[in-house]
């Protein structure tokens, strides 16, 4: 090797320059290497963050479901849609229950879902009514009334019956009834006790012993106009006709209680169970919801077998 390569060998400038070279090709390639695992994982999170936020959202919409299944008399979701974000999500969905072939959304409401807890829960609901006097009058958001029952084994100061203000409503409305009967009937029975009119709902005996000693107890403590059971207190099957043993939904009704998270209704569904009513055959009816026209319910004016009704929607019949 002459003096001229070994100069070449030992030039600091080129060696240099050559280190250089070296480090930005290392430093590119980790770079890219670095992006191509940063999108890699962001994609893993995003899809594992779309799965998760997807079967809460579906949970959520089944639970919503069930619970108004049991809380609102024939009421369903009607319409639902969900905004996501990263392991928390919000669902939008509407209450809504058909007054014959009608459907009438009765509240819009908000749940939130996701992993990390909500700093808030946002609730929709209507206001009530009262005047010194009278009876008060529960509202859905959207305007319509919420019906009241009462029981027929429970003694009350006072009973409401909107039968006698039918002519207060126009012709062209559509009238949602809630009657409470005089006792309790068999699901046979019925056609018979109320022959003229639409049913759409059959309201069960369906009740903790608890509960019945504390609506028995407010009977005699509150006033009058006080003591009912509202639409959510009550438990019942939407009547979509019955066949020869019973009513069609009623093995539905004792899935949810059984399978709700909430202890209560587990406690109904042992009640039920008890007391031999696993056939729908067995289990006493202790009111209706009807519907019709002033003139079609004006059939149950004067009826033995009904002691009590409210008015529930109120629609334009088309």
């Amino acid at each position: 090797m002459d003096d001229r390569e070994l100069d070449e060998l030992f030039d600091d400038d080129k060696l240099n320059m050559a280190i250089k070279k070296c480090k930005k090709k290392s430093t590119r390639k980790t770079i890219l290497i670095s992006l191509l695992v940063a999108v890699a994982v962001f994609i893993v999170i995003f899809i594992a963050n779309a799965v998760i936020i997807l079967h809460l959202s579906n949970q959520t919409f089944s639970d919503n479901q069930s619970w108004i299944s049991l809380t609102v008399p024939n009421g369903y979701i009607s319409k639902s849609s969900d905004s996501m974000g990263f392991l928390v999500g919000r669902g939008d969905y509407s209450v809504t229950r058909n007054i014959g072939n009608k459907p009438v959304v009765l509240e819009n409401r908000v749940s939130l879902f996701g992993l990390i807890p909500p700093l808030f829960i946002s609730r929709s609901g209507g206001g009530a009514g009262h005047t010194g006097g009278e009876w008060p009058t529960h509202y859905w958001e959207n305007g319509y009334r919420k019906m009241i029952f009462f029981h027929p084994e429970i003694t009350y100061k006072e009973y409401k019956n909107d039968l006698y203000e039918l002519d207060q409503v126009s012709g062209d409305k559509l009238i949602e009834l809630a009657l409470s009967f005089d006792k309790p009937y068999k699901v046979d029975e019925i056609p018979t006790i109320l022959p003229d009119v639409k049913k759409s709902w059959y309201w069960l005996d369906a009740f903790r012993k608890d509960d019945l000693d504390r609506y028995k107890k407010e009977t005699v403590e509150y006033d009058a106009k006080a003591t009912f059971l509202s639409e959510y207190e009550v438990l019942g099957v939407s009547m979509r006709g019955f066949y020869q043993y019973g009513l069609r939904d009623y093995d539905s009704l004792l899935w949810l209680l059984k399978s709700s998270k909430d202890k209560r209704y587990n406690e109904v569904y042992n009640e039920l169970v008890t007391k031999g009513y696993d056939d729908s055959a067995n289990v006493p009816i202790l009111g209706a919801i009807v519907y019709g026209t002033k003139d079609e319910l004006k059939s149950l004016i004067g009826n033995p077998h009904i002691k009590a009704s409210s008015f529930g929607v109120v629609v334009d019949k088309y």
